[in-house]
């Protein structure tokens, strides 16, 4: 009988295990909606991000290049 139980819960255990590896890795393929969402969401704001940086980093080049023309002058 002790056999019996603690082979039951050595199954429900793993399959546990099994179910909580399987969600964490391939749920984001076979369902959590909301997360695929957020991570798209993320890669737009992170695109739009680095956009705004290299606009910054041309704007303070062209202002660079500008002052160094009024000072050649």
């Amino acid at each position: 009988m002790t056999i019996d139980l603690l082979s039951f819960l050595f199954g429900v255990l793993t399959a546990l295990a099994v179910v909580i590896v399987f969600e964490r890795f391939w749920g984001k393929f076979f369902g959590n909606r909301r997360i695929r969402e957020l991570e798209r969401q993320m890669a737009r704001l992170r695109q739009t991000l680095k956009k705004k940086d290299d606009l910054i980093v041309k704007s303070l080049k062209s202002l660079e290049k500008e002052n160094k023309d009024e000072q050649s002058d």
